[in-house]
């Protein structure tokens, strides 16, 4: 299910893909044979994602296109460019988000409205739009939306539980609604990933590793192979759940407040 070639004629748009799990995911897609967009503020970091594909020398190039995925007007003219580049779009992964750890009560309306338009307002949006310019009129589509654990609630995190929690009900919702249209939906919920973006909470890797019950953080590319299992073949039949592939970490009792 994960054999190069596996994708050959799919086209995917990946979010956030400059760097961790949607750089990994952007490159396992390409080596398995799709075309691949990756999406993301940072041009560098796309260019370096497309640098990483091309010195693997995979099929296809992945396509670099800037975009703030927070605002409509952005995403439009970033699906009208991957478009007219790759005619279609069947495989979308949602993986651009983002937030800060604050007590509940200490957060501005401000802070918790700039969390939940990134991982929620964003994703509903850049969503829609695929389905209705391209999913929908071929028939067919694969969604794959990321998520976070531990979902019973995670302390400083409340603004992001809810976006996330959102996420997981919009992908039910629609596989319900877009089913009769050939789409999948799915969420994969992480646990703690090792990622750049992860080192600037300033903890130390190590030590939380050996906290988790397998004995070591999650790789992006763990989160990537589950995302390149749903969008094969092999995922066919998987529609509207929330996957969590989290080491067990959200079956642990709560490391503290």
């Amino acid at each position: 299910m994960l054999a190069d070639g596996c994708l050959d004629g799919r086209s995917a748009l990946v979010t956030g893909g400059g760097s961790g799990i949607g750089r990994a995911s952007a490159l396992l897609l390409a080596r398995l044979g799709a075309k691949v967009a990756v999406t993301g503020r940072r041009e560098e970091e796309l260019a370096e994602t497309a640098a990483l594909a091309a010195a693997a020398g995979y099929e296809h190039p992945i396509l670099p296109v800037s975009c703030d995925v927070r605002e409509p007007e952005n995403v439009d003219a970033m699906l009208d460019e991957v478009l007219a580049k790759h005619e279609y779009i069947d495989i979308l992964v949602n993986n651009a988000g983002g937030q800060f750890m604050a007590p509940a009560e200490s957060i501005t309306y401000n802070g918790f409205r700039a969390v939940t338009r990134l991982n929620l307002d964003a994703t509903w949006y850049i969503t829609t739009q695929v389905a209705s310019r391209s999913m929908i009129e071929r028939s067919y589509g694969k969604i794959v939306s990321i998520t976070m654990t531990p979902r019973r609630g995670l302390p400083g995190m409340s603004h992001s539980s809810a976006a996330r929690a959102g996420v997981e009900s919009l992908t039910r919702t629609l596989s319900v609604e877009w089913g009769k249209y050939g789409i999948r939906t799915a969420a994969i919920a992480p646990g703690i990933v090792h990622t750049a973006a992860w080192e600037r909470y300033g903890l130390d890797p190590d030590m939380m590793g050996e906290k988790m019950p397998t004995n070591r953080l999650q790789s992006a590319d763990d989160v990537a192979s589950l995302v390149g299992f749903l969008v094969s073949p092999g995922g066919d039949y998987i529609s509207g759940a929330t996957i969590v592939a989290d080491g067990a970490f959200e079956n642990m009792y709560p490391l503290g407040n």
